[in-house]
């Protein structure tokens, strides 16, 4: 983003996913962090499909076999999957950080 959030309609969406977390039992302290990185994750894949389905060309398949079959492993799946990954780790690591806090 490149200016600060204003529109009443957006913010209103702000409050409601607050709103939600500390109702799930996220400390207030961990709120924003949460919410920011989620939109992180989202924006970031976002872009990935936005991107070329071939962001590397490899001209010299003996200079880089490992990254070559990493390639044709993934197939054309690699942004979809990419973003399954960082929103499972994402999801993971937030519910761990509210029962962290729970148990405290």
């Amino acid at each position: 983003m490149t200016s600060p959030v204003r529109a009443p309609r957006v913010l209103e969406q702000y409050e409601r996913a607050v709103t939600l977390l500390l109702d799930a039992g996220f400390p207030l302290a961990d709120v924003m962090p949460v919410l920011v990185a989620l939109e992180n994750v989202v924006l970031g894949s976002a872009l990935d499909l936005a991107a070329p389905e071939a962001m590397w060309e490899i001209a010299d398949e003996t200079a880089t076999p490992r990254l070559t079959e990493a390639l044709d492993a993934i197939g054309d799946h690699r942004a979809d999957a990419a973003f399954e990954l960082a929103l499972e780790g994402f999801l993971d690591h937030a519910r761990r950080r509210r029962e962290t806090h729970a148990t405290l």
